[in-house]
């Protein structure tokens, strides 16, 4: 019976090991390294701009000119900067319309205020590498609004910079460390393309596995014990 046991210990510490050596692993990366860390650094508040009164079109004047441009009830109007200066961003359910705070025509996001506004939102504004707008999100945007520009810097971090194609806003920082993170949490919650659930039969399974590994143990620990005392009594 013990040989058994120990045999089918030993069979499922095989399995099991590779994945629990990921979970210990990975486990302390997130332990040791701080999630702001993660993150990354960036500037806050890099776009500050003032304006006097008479140079903004009417809040009630923005909201007309979005309604004519087909934005039917919206729910919010923000007066926002950027480095290519000061407009209103009118927001309904699903769709978002971005208008010139002086003149209140469209203003999409151009490539040159993406790249502006990606410098501006990192320490030393380091140098543009490469700027491209998507219209699908990659594995490391997932979760978050495309059309975006994405704008890769020239710094020793490999840093990446998403901005909304639409609001201007700043929806990501991409580094090196972030993607080693990203990788491991892969890796830990056994989710290898989306990276978002671990409430799978992948991980179901994993752990039954290592929750049988650990009691097979336990069990060959305590005949063992108990072996040993019947020997010294």
């Amino acid at each position: 019976m013990n040989r058994r046991l120990y045999a089918l210990h030993r069979w499922l510490s095989a399995a099991a090991f590779l994945q629990l050596a990921i979970w210990t692993l990975s486990g302390a990366f997130f332990a040791m390294v701080p999630i702001e860390t993660v993150r990354g650094p960036f500037v806050q508040d890099a776009n500050v701009l003032l304006l006097e009164a008479g140079e903004v079109v009417a809040p009630r004047v923005a909201l007309g000119r979005a309604a004519a441009l087909g934005l039917d009830a919206p729910i919010s109007l923000e007066l926002r900067a950027s480095p290519a200066g000061g407009f209103w961003l009118v927001r309904a359910k699903n769709r978002a319309i971005r208008l010139s705070a002086e003149s209140g025509q469209a203003a999409p996001v151009t490539r040159e205020e993406a790249e502006a506004t990606a410098r501006r939102d990192q320490p030393a504004s380091p140098a543009v590498r490469e700027a491209r707008r998507i219209e699908a999100a990659p594995v490391e945007l997932r979760g978050k609004p495309v059309p975006a520009w994405q704008v890769e810097l020239d710094d020793a971090a490999h840093t990446v910079v998403y901005v909304d194609a639409t609001s201007g806003e700043v929806t990501a920082r991409r580094s090196d460390l972030w993607r080693a993170f990203d990788f491991l949490w892969s890796l830990h919650i056994m989710d290898y393309r989306e990276r978002e659930s671990f409430n799978h039969l992948l991980i179901r399974g994993a752990s039954v596995l290592a929750v049988l590994t650990v009691f097979s143990g336990l069990v060959l620990w305590v005949l063992r014990a108990r072996r040993w005392w019947r020997e010294r009594a």
